[in-house]
């Protein structure tokens, strides 16, 4: 490790611990003090109306043709990273024409592409999510099926490693749904057999007092806490609700918890030859019920609704998944998550508000569109100018796997390779994808920093995996193994993604055109004064050099800045 590199980590750790303040968002999914409402905070967007009835797209920023860095800005939020190409494609175009685009593109699936590549390797899955973040067009379905298995959490950690087609099918169900509707959603959740088995819904039967057996509440408390209402009433603009003492009020109490486990018994594989000791297991179909295992006994539901007692598996699973989609903490508890994955971590109560408004009633009058609350992200005007108007409190620190796949997009992977192995990334990023130690993710919506974040009453989730140790272990990830290792020396292999820097090297000998051509690549066109005079004066320093290692210094130099750890 040289100076220079640890001069960096430093200096990003540092800047790290104060960017991204942002008014407080919601109330998080964890058991904790919630953040009240600041008076002031709220006013709507001016000259917008919420849910207008014959928009799919509520409170939307006037569509104006974009320039090279608000295109830049909006690849930055709707993919794993911008391509200049892609910039200077949908240059002029407004946010919606990219989005309209984007949603019409065929599926790039996950589960097809691993029987293709093979999943005989420990975690092979996590190899075509690499393959399919840097290489598939259909980039925001990609991007948001990503932040929906931060929320709907599976993870191979949990005994599910070595069922690879089973988490690639169920990633694959993000896929498909991310701009269906929630109910579905939920419904292809629940009866998913890898969250069956992660969550202990699988097999789990009906009370037997002798036996001293009792329903499982693993699923039933994850589906009320993490994925859908959260454990406190909220407003509609995602702040929580309080009672006449100040005191927050619960979403839900432990007799409702109990209630949705007794609903939730009697499913299992859908090939299963037993039910406690089944020997055959389908790991691709939704699970099916064994009536003789369901409890048919009445149940409590949430908002004091009751599902009566003699129906079958199905029905009380159809009734508790409508009593939960029709709860009103749903629109504004998801939206603001998404919000925090995808545009920035504290998101006001008036976004929130404006596109949970959309979640609850889209143009066409239907609830829990995800592709209409998705566009209604994108198009409030917090996301779009939200870094103009706010600029010291906008925007959220990029997660590992974002930081390196932003980097291999923007400088042109041409293929990728077959025998490509990233497998074990958790071991250096301290994140993969679908292996998050805990049903609650690699890091939880509420996280604030220690210091200067927390006593502003700010969140900052990714910091939760963020600390001195990883942050120098990313830069090792952002130099050796995707830049030097992978362009600049000769040992790249068919295992590695070989990024292009030709074009870059041309420019070597016009460093100010280069230093423009990377700042507009990396940055969005944001590069701040000290950064540019640092990489002038490090070109500068290696005048003599061969002009690729020219280019790759100044690559490392911008990629492990501060600058570049942070999504505007």
């Amino acid at each position: 490790m040289t100076r220079f590199t640890i001069r960096v980590c430093a200096a990003l750790l540092l800047a790290l611990a104060g960017c991204s303040q942002a008014p407080s968002g919601p109330t998080g999914v964890q058991e904790s003090v919630p953040r009240g409402s600041a008076a002031g905070s709220d006013e709507r967007v001016p000259g917008l109306q919420a849910a207008l009835p014959d928009s799919e797209v509520a409170n939307a920023v006037v569509d104006v043709p974009l320039g090279r860095r608000d295109a830049w800005r909006l690849l930055d939020q709707t993919t794993f990273g911008p391509r200049l190409a892609d910039v200077e494609r949908i240059e002029g175009d407004g946010a919606n024409a990219w989005l309209d685009a984007q949603m019409a593109l065929p599926v790039t699936w996950m589960l097809p592409a691993l029987r293709v590549r093979g999943a005989e390797r420990w975690n092979a899955h996590v190899n075509v999510w690499w393959q399919h973040a840097i290489m598939a067009e259909d980039q925001l379905r990609q991007r948001v099926a990503y932040a929906l298995s931060q929320i709907f959490v599976v993870s191979g950690q949990s005994g599910l490693g070595g069922e690879r087609e089973g988490l690639a099918n169920y990633y694959d169900l993000l896929l498909r749904h991310a701009f269906g509707n929630y109910r579905q959603l939920i419904e292809a959740v629940t009866l998913s057999p890898v969250m069956g088995d992660y969550l202990s819904m699988k097999g789990n039967g009906k009370p037997d007092p002798e036996r001293n057996i009792r329903p499982d509440e693993n699923y039933a408390r994850e589906l009320l806490q993490l994925f859908s209402i959260g454990t406190q009433m909220l407003n509609p603009d995602g702040t929580a609700r309080l009672d006449a003492g100040g005191v927050p009020l619960p979403s839900y109490d432990q007799s409702v918890v109990e209630g949705f486990a007794h609903v939730f018994t009697g499913w299992h594989f859908a090939n299963a030859d037993d039910f406690r000791w089944a020997k055959q297991e389908d790991y691709l179909s939704p699970m099916r019920p064994w009536e003789e295992y369901h409890d048919t006994g009445e149940k409590r539901l949430l908002n004091g609704m009751t599902v009566p007692a003699g129906q079958s598996a199905e029905q009380d699973l159809t009734m508790a998944l409508d009593n939960v989609f029709a709860h009103p903490n749903v629109g504004p508890f998801i939206v603001s998550q998404l919000i925090q994955r995808l545009v920035t971590s504290n998101p006001s109560p008036g976004y929130v508000r404006d596109v949970a408004a959309v979640f609850d009633r889209n143009g066409a009058g239907e609830r829990g569109n995800l592709g209409s609350t998705v566009k209604a992200i994108f198009m409030h005007r917090e996301a779009r100018e939200g870094h103009l108007e706010r600029p010291d409190t906008f925007g959220k620190v990029r997660e590992p796997l974002l930081r390196v796949t932003q980097l291999w997009r923007a400088f042109r992977p041409n293929a990728f390779p077959a025998g490509f192995d990233y497998s074990w990334a958790e071991n250096e990023l301290g994140q993969a994808p679908l292996n998050a130690p805990t049903v609650f993710n690699f890091y939880r919506p509420d996280y604030s920093q220690p210091g200067v974040i927390a006593e502003a009453g700010l969140l900052s989730p990714e910091f939760e995996i963020l600390d001195e140790s990883s942050m120098i272990t990313m830069t090792g990830r952002l130099t050796g193994a995707s830049l030097w290792n992978h362009n600049y020396k000769s040992g790249a292999s068919g295992r590695t993604v070989t990024i292009d820097i030709s074009r870059e090297v041309a420019l070597a000998k016009d460093p100010e055109a280069l230093l423009d051509h990377l700042d507009m690549t990396m940055l969005g066109g944001r590069m701040s004064v000290t950064l540019r005079d640092e990489a002038r004066a490090l070109m500068r320093g290696r005048a003599k050099a061969d002009a690729s290692l020219q280019v790759s210094e100044a690559i490392f130099l911008i990629a492990t800045a501060p600058e570049a750890a942070i999504q505007y």
